[in-house]
């Protein structure tokens, strides 16, 4: 009997754990625009209105909107960002080929 607690009770949190995830949603220009973002790699990014972006790590530039995600173009680097907001107002955020995922929520 307790294994089939144990199952239940695996399936139940793993399914929780997907629904979390489903619940996410790409960000919109009104996440970003005019906001800050504290990220868990000790990178902060600015999202300024009219595209402007600024990041203490990857330098000054612009940000866009783009079907594959945050389009951001620094004089160091250009690549495009999955960014997610998740329900509990924190953000994920994954730069495929680079091997980048943070986590990160409004500055305070």
């Amino acid at each position: 009997m307790l294994k089939y607690v144990s199952l239940f009770a695996g399936g139940f949190l793993l399914s929780l754990a997907f629904l979390s995830f489903a619940s996410a949603a790409p960000v919109s220009s009104g996440d970003l625009s005019g906001k800050t973002i504290c990220w868990d790699n000790g990178s902060t990014s600015r999202y300024g209105g009219g595209g402007k972006y600024s990041n203490n790590l990857s330098g000054e530039g612009t940000w866009a909107i783009t079907g594959g995600g945050v389009h951001i173009h620094t004089d160091r680097y250009d690549y495009v960002a999955a960014i997610q907001k998740l329900p509990d107002g924190t953000f994920q955020a994954v730069v495929i080929g680079a091997g980048i995922k943070s986590a990160g929520k409004y500055c305070k």
